[in-house]
């Protein structure tokens, strides 16, 4: 609704104006009514209103000279002229002015009012509506440049050769693409949850992101990312940054942006100190988040200038000084973190994805146990969500739809106890839906279930579908069409496959001989045991476990 304002010196007429007109019909917001222009400067200077409708004969600053004050500080205001007067000269000075409207109060009703404030109204709603099209407009053009920005700086990260050589866009770099000195201030964020210290035009961001930065869309953080960075580019303007210096703002993942702070001389450390306490403030103070920032040297620049690994390997260490946060919540530690080499990570990949693949808990949760342990030195946060990626891929192992729906909240773990939390509750998930699919689903009748869970709790022992029936009280006839009917496969099939799992797992894990295995798991056979086990394995005892070793 469209806020309204007015001004009168007399008490009888602000009343009349506040408590007559149905200021809400006609689609308005009544503000309040100021006694003097100077009241009403001061009320406007709080809120703008979109309409003010004013007195003339006022003391000390009348109508006219409010209209003429209001349409040089606030062109955007529409006014309209309320007098007891109907000369034509108070009628001239006001269009002059370049008001709206000119109304002599007495001689109107309050329906009359009202419909000339409308009229006012309809010219100014076209154009905010034609305002709110361009805002839009740019709006779009401006996520969309960002959008751009985001997916260069994670090329450039991702080490591609051929991005090093390419020029950075000079628009990107602005302020500092004449620079000979440059330092870069790394500042990141955690979500903490508190969104009572965000502003206004935060908050909506803000409520949605509260809840926790892992279960954040990554939508809703690249948008705060965004607004965090027009709101440090409006904060450090050139009075902030000192005489001569530049800044450039470069977005890298969702949750951390390089500000760039060029200069023809060197930038003093304390300058550059001075600075990032005032991004950490500004950031604190916008949104509910715990800022973290890392203050690069200063390094000179040579020619060429600005290439794509010059901007990576600024980005690289300004995302290397902020890993240590990931260890400790409070002040940043110094401490070394430990980089994995390809070989540790194909040895700790391939034995998670082989446990995987072969859904065996125990040796699951071993192989992730030395993701969730934490070394001395620790691993490099980056090094750990990515061998977390290369783990738990769909293409490579099953995963249930929950684990799946999971992967996406990796790169959105900023400590090392989200982190475990996060890899605690995926072990979990995991597991248990391998339990579910290994029991019979609950719509079995209970006495196919119970027949289901003595045979894997008993598979080793000589198993007759005849004694089971008689234990749950049915007809070893009606039993065994019974099993076929709700379990999809017959009790021998059933029987056999359990064993063939549990073989599998001696072979993995242990050093048994296979005749042992063969025994162990309830089949004398020798012989019968290995043509059993090829036809569920695919390949014989001996190269299953030559494979698996």
């Amino acid at each position: 609704m469209l806020k309204i304002l007015m001004v009168d010196d007399e008490k009888w007429v602000r009343e009349r104006f506040a408590q007559r007109i149905p200021w809400s019909e006609g689609g308005f917001t009544f503000m309040g009514a100021a006694s003097s222009a100077k009241e009403a400067i001061s009320m406007i200077e709080r809120e703008v209103p979109h309409l003010l409708l004013t007195d003339i004969t006022m003391p000390n600053m009348n109508g006219l000279e409010l209209a003429a004050y209001v349409r040089k500080r606030w062109p955007r205001v529409r006014i309209v002229i309320l007098t007891a007067y109907g000369e034509f000269e108070y009628a001239r000075q006001a269009i002059e002015l370049g008001v709206d409207n000119y109304l002599i109060k007495l001689a109107q009703t309050p329906e009359q009012i009202l419909e000339a404030c409308r009229k006012v109204a309809e010219d100014l709603e076209q154009e905010l509506d034609i305002d709110h099209k361009l805002e839009m407009q740019l709006k779009l053009e401006r996520e969309k440049e960002w959008a751009r920005k985001r997916q260069w700086t994670e090329r450039l990260l991702e080490g591609e050769g051929s991005m090093h050589e390419l020029p950075v866009p000079s628009e990107w770099i602005a302020g500092v693409e004449s620079a000979s000195y440059v330092a870069g201030i790394m500042i990141g964020w955690r979500v903490t949850g508190d969104a009572g210290t965000s502003t206004e035009g935060s908050m909506e961001t803000s409520a949605k992101i509260a809840a926790g930065q892992a279960s954040t869309s990554v939508e809703e953080l690249v948008h705060l990312q965004s607004q965090l960075a027009e709101v440090l580019a409006a904060k450090l303007d050139t009075q902030t940054l000192g005489d001569g210096n530049g800044m450039a703002i470069l977005p890298l993942q969702h949750s951390q942006l390089l500000l760039l702070v060029g200069s023809k001389r060197e930038v003093p450390a304390f300058h550059l100190n001075q600075l990032a306490r005032i991004v950490q403030e500004t950031v604190s103070s916008y949104a509910p988040v715990k800022s973290l920032v890392h203050i690069g040297s200063v390094e000179e620049l040579e020619k060429p200038k600005w290439t794509g690994k010059l901007l990576a390997d600024l980005m690289r260490k300004g995302s290397d000084g902020l890993a240590a946060y990931f260890y400790y919540e409070g002040e940043k530690p110094a401490i070394v973190l430990r980089r994995l080499d390809a070989q540790q990570t194909r040895e700790w990949t391939a034995a998670v994805v082989k446990a995987l693949q072969r859904e065996n808990v125990e040796a699951f949760r071993e192989a992730v146990s030395v993701m969730i342990t934490l070394g001395v030195p620790p691993v490099h946060p980056g090094d750990l969500l990515r061998l977390t990626r290369q783990m738990l891929q769909p293409e490579l192992v099953r995963l249930p739809d929950a684990v799946v729906a999971r992967l996406s909240g990796i790169d959105r773990l900023t400590t090392w106890n989200t982190y475990c939390e996060w890899w605690l509750a995926t072990i979990d998930a995991i597991c248990e839906w391998w339990n579910q699919q290994a029991q019979p689903p609950v719509t079995v009748r209970k006495e196919i279930q119970w027949m289901c869970r003595y045979i894997r709790e008993h598979y080793q022992a000589d198993l007759q579908l005849a004694e089971l029936a008689k234990l749950v009280h049915m007809h070893p006839s009606y039993a065994g069409q019974m099993f076929k009917q709700e379990i999809g496969e017959n009790f021998l099939e059933y029987v056999n496959r359990v064993r063939m799992e549990k073989a599998s797992e001696m072979l993995e894990r242990t050093t048994m001989k296979i005749y042992e295995v063969s025994g162990a798991v309830g089949i004398s056979d020798y012989r019968y045991f290995c043509k059993l086990f090829k036809s569920h394995t695919g390949v014989t005892p001996t190269q299953y476990k030559s494979k698996m070793g």
